[in-house]
């Protein structure tokens, strides 16, 4: 089957932005992380954190509560490991279990530390098996000097805190003003979650099935990238064997070198997904859809690199530029910071990909939706134009 690069382009959207509009209150949160698969987090927070940022661009009467109490209350979501850190549905819990049954790597840090601080480990175990849930301010640090282990120079139990819960023997209970609060891992699970390993063969189909879920669309470095999975053999085989079973179809798109995928049921529907409406969207640089950078550029002509990571001297288009999609395009980078003092969403600059200002109606559709988010930052807006 061959399609445009326009209906994949629509397809991808509709898939990983656009169908998520119709979903509403704490239920349509749930539902959001189970069709995207996963959100992000991030601690940066020179707008909103990327989470909070990603699930108000598709739910905008979200409120930020309803995410920690899906976390700590309802125990629908839990967090582990996604694209990076993430929110991920607690049905895919099992399919977390390899991952934590292999950490740590034998030859990485992690494993020299726990090495080093087995005592540490154990006492911290025994303390909130004791007192129940604590957090890293729950701990001292009686370190002398200070080692970097990888994660910057953190206090042992810091970071043994954050491995417990990488190795799947703590959860996070709940968050406080954003820090994790741990528990036992059995205390955290709800009663109904699967707890049985999955096999290599059931992994790599939930994780082909489940991105392709989220991308509509999608390259095999497309569909690995967005569970970050290495190339392999076994994903390969996975994935051929899908498409010999017609769970997924393999796909032309008009002018592309690569081989797609997509799930059948979704292509069905492909001329029901409406057409691009007057719509704008100020995107988080790790939100789902914009996060896999070559898949960017090859789809959507879009080169876009987060410059918070590069020296200032370097960067073009400032230390936090959002990208603007309008209808199917992206047409500019806003780089804004919300001044938490004074109160006001400050814009550092702005860049149209064309060189030059959209058509009035355009910016004063994008003016809307940045108005609209510098509300939900909790800033007061300014002109744009």
């Amino acid at each position: 089957m061959e399609i445009s690069k326009d209906q994949a382009i629509r397809l991808a959207l509709h898939s990983q932005l656009h169908r998520q509009r119709g979903l509403r209150g704490k239920e349509g949160v749930r539902e959001l992380v189970r069709q995207l698969g996963y959100v992000q987090i991030d601690t940066i927070s020179v707008v909103e954190r990327a989470h909070h940022h990603t699930i108000w661009s598709r739910i905008p009467d979200y409120d930020k509560a309803w995410l920690d109490e899906l976390l700590a209350q309802d125990r629908a979501v839990f967090e582990h490991w996604g694209h990076a850190a993430s929110y991920l549905p607690m049905e895919d819990y099992r399919y977390s279990l390899p991952r934590m049954r292999k950490f740590p790597d034998t030859s990485s840090w992690e494993r020299r530390f726990f090495e080093k601080y087995k005592h540490l480990t154990r006492d911290i175990l025994r303390r909130i098996e004791a007192e129940g849930p604590l957090g890293a301010r729950d701990f001292p640090d009686t370190r002398a000097t200070k080692t970097d282990y990888g994660w910057g120079s953190g206090k042992p139990a810091k970071i043994a805190l954050e491995l417990l819960l990488w190795k799947g023997e703590l959860m996070v209970d709940r968050r406080e003003n954003f820090q994790r609060i741990y528990e036992l891992t059995e205390r955290v699970l709800p009663d109904w979650v699967d707890r049985s390993l999955p096999n290599e063969a059931e992994l790599r189909r939930h994780q082909i099935l489940r991105s392709l879920q989220a991308l509509g669309v999608g390259t095999r470095a497309d569909i690995r990238g967005h569970f970050s999975l290495a190339a392999s053999a076994a994903f390969d085989r996975q994935l051929e064997e899908l498409v010999g079973a017609g769970e997924i179809a393999r796909i032309e798109v008009s002018g592309a070198e690569d081989e797609y995928y997509a799930l059948p049921e979704e292509l069905a529907k492909l001329d029901e997904i409406p057409g691009p409406k007057d719509r704008a969207y100020l995107l988080s640089p790790f939100d789902n859809a914009v996060i896999q950078r070559p898949r960017l550029k090859r789809l959507f002509g879009f080169d876009y690199t987060l410059e918070c990571y590069v020296t200032p001297k370097k960067r073009i288009y400032g230390y936090w530029s959002l990208p603007v999609l309008y209808q199917n395009r992206f047409i500019g980078r806003l780089d804004c910071k919300a001044n938490r003092i004074t109160g006001l969403m400050e814009v550092n600059s702005l860049h149209w990909e064309s060189g030059r200002p959209p058509a009035l109606p355009v910016r004063r559709v994008v003016q809307k939706t940045f108005d609209h988010f510098s509300e939900f930052c909790g800033c007061e807006t300014v002109r744009l134009f």
